[in-house]
C-alpha cells in the first residue's frame, strides 16, 4: 500500500476536514477500539456524535471543572502528598481516570486507592491494546493480556456501573447513561455500549495523564522555574504552559487515514483512493510557517496567527475532532480570562500538583515507556516538600 505523510499545518489541517478521508489507526487495536466513536465514519459517525455531544457541552464541562474535579483530584494526590513522594505518572493517572470514570459511567470511589490502582492497571492495559500499532512487544501478547483485563473489568466494574444505571435511569450524567437513554435513537449491541465506554475510559485517561506528566515537565524546566520555586505561578500561567505543552506533544504524534476516493490537496498534493495517509501531527504543529522559527521550541509566550490554537491540532479536527477538548484543555485565554473561564483537566491538576510542593526527585531521573514509539513517559519519581526552604532546585 501506498504511503504519503502530510507534514505541513495547511496539508493535515486539510486531511482532518475532509469527508473523503476515512479513520485508519486503530485497525490492530480492535479488540477495544472496533465499532466505537472515533473508529466510525459518514453517517454511523455522526449518528452516534449526535447523541453523544448531548452530553460534552460547555455547561457540562464547567460542572465537571467546579464541582467534581477539585475533590478527586484532593482524594487523589493527598496519599502522596503524605507520603512525600510518588510517581507523578501514576498521579497523573489516578487523577485523569477517576475523572474519567465518571464522565464514561463507570462507578469508583477515588479514595478507595485499591480498587483506584487496580483500574488504572487494567486502563494502562486498555491504552496499549487501543494504541497497538504503536507497541515494541508482541502484539499477540498484548491482545492476549488485553482480552483477560476485558474480562476483570466487566465483572468488576461495568457490570455493576450498568446494573445501577439500568435499575435508577436519569439519576447519571455520563457516556453509559446517554447510551441508554438514547437506544431508541442509537439502538447498539450491547458488546458496542461496552467497547465504547472502553475506548472513553482509556483515550481520557491515557491522554489527559501523558499530558499533565509533559506540563510538569516543561514548566519545570522552564524559565519560569524561578517562579515556581516562589510560588508565584498561577493558574492562567500554568493554562498557556500546558497549551504549548501540548501542541509539542500531542497524545497521538501522527493520525492516519485511508482515501474512500482520489483526493487533491490545495497544494498539489495527491492522495490516491486506498492509499495510506499519514497525518504527522508533531510536524505540522512545528510547522515554522505558522509557529515561527522558533517552532521546535517551548515558549508558552510565543505570538500565534489569527484562528491557530495554541495547542496546535493536538486535539485533531474535522469530523474527529476530541470530544473532550475544552474538559482537557480548557477555553482559549486569547478570548479573554472571565469568572466563567475553563482551565481544563491538565493545567489543575499540574497546578494543584506543583502548589502542593511537587518536584522532580533529584535521585531518580524520569524514563520514557520503552514498550512504546511514542514519547510517554513510563515513570516519573516526584517528591513533596512542605515549605520553600527544603525545595533546592526545581530541576533536581
Amino acid at each position: 500500500m501506498d504511503e504519503i505523510r502530510l507534514t505541513s499545518w495547511d496539508q493535515v489541517r486539510q486531511a482532518f476536514r475532509s469527508k473523503h478521508l476515512r479513520q485508519a489507526g486503530y485497525t490492530e487495536g480492535a479488540v477495544v477500539m472496533a465499532g466505537t466513536l472515533l473508529d466510525l465514519h459518514g453517517v454511523e459517525h455522526r449518528q452516534r456524535r449526535r447523541v453523544e455531544n448531548r452530553l460534552f457541552r460547555r455547561q457540562t464541562f464547567a460542572d465537571w471543572e467546579h464541582r467534581v474535579l477539585g475533590a478527586t483530584i484532593d482524594a487523589t494526590m493527598q496519599p502522596f502528598v503524605e507520603r512525600g513522594s510518588g510517581d507523578l505518572v501514576q498521579i497523573g493517572y489516578r487523577a485523569a481516570m477517576n475523572l474519567t470514570a465518571q464522565i464514561a459511567g463507570v462507578d469508583i470511589d477515588p479514595a478507595d486507592e485499591g480498587r483506584t490502582d487496580r483500574l488504572y492497571e487494567i486502563v494502562k492495559t486498555f491504552s496499549e491494546g487501543a494504541t497497538l500499532m504503536h507497541s515494541t512487544r508482541d502484539k499477540d501478547v498484548v491482545r492476549a493480556e488485553v482480552a483477560a483485563v476485558i474480562q476483570e473489568f466487566d465483572h468488576d466494574f461495568y457490570a455493576p456501573s450498568l446494573r445501577r444505571r439500568k435499575d435508577a435511569p436519569g439519576e447519571s450524567h455520563d457516556v453509559l447513561s446517554t447510551l441508554l437513554a438514547n437506544q431508541d435513537r442509537l439502538p447498539l449491541d450491547p458488546p458496542i455500549v461496552f467497547r465504547e465506554i472502553c475506548f472513553y475510559l482509556q483515550a481520557g485517561a491515557h491522554s489527559t495523564a501523558n499530558a499533565i506528566v509533559h506540563t510538569v515537565d516543561e514548566l519545570l524546566g522552564w524559565a519560569m522555574a524561578g517562579d515556581i520555586e516562589t510560588g508565584a505561578i498561577d493558574l492562567p500561567a500554568v493554562q498557556r504552559c500546558m497549551h504549548e505543552s501540548l501542541r509539542l506533544h500531542p497524545a497521538s504524534p501522527v493520525a492516519y487515514r485511508t482515501p474512500l476516493e482520489n483526493v487533491v490537496l490545495a497544494d498539489g498534493t495527491e492522495l490516491p483512493a486506498g492509499s495510506r495517509v499519514v497525518l504527522d501531527l508533531t510536524a505540522a504543529n512545528t510547522d515554522p510557517d505558522v509557529f515561527g522559527d522558533n517552532a521546535a521550541d517551548f515558549d508558552p509566550e510565543r505570538t500565534l496567527p489569527e484562528g491557530v490554537a495554541p495547542w496546535g491540532m493536538s486535539f485533531g479536527g474535522g469530523m474527529h475532532a476530541c470530544v473532550g477538548a475544552e474538559l482537557d484543555g480548557g477555553l482559549d485565554p486569547a478570548a479573554g480570562v472571565h469568572a466563567d473561564h475553563l482551565y481544563g483537566t491538565v493545567a489543575i491538576v499540574a497546578h494543584a500538583f506543583l502548589s502542593a510542593g511537587g518536584r522532580r526527585d533529584p535521585a531518580h531521573a524520569p524514563q520514557l515507556d520503552p514498550n512504546s514509539t511514542r514519547a510517554h513517559f513510563s515513570s516519573y519519581p516526584v517528591v513533596f516538600y512542605d515549605d520553600q526552604q527544603n525545595q533546592g532546585s526545581v530541576n533536581g
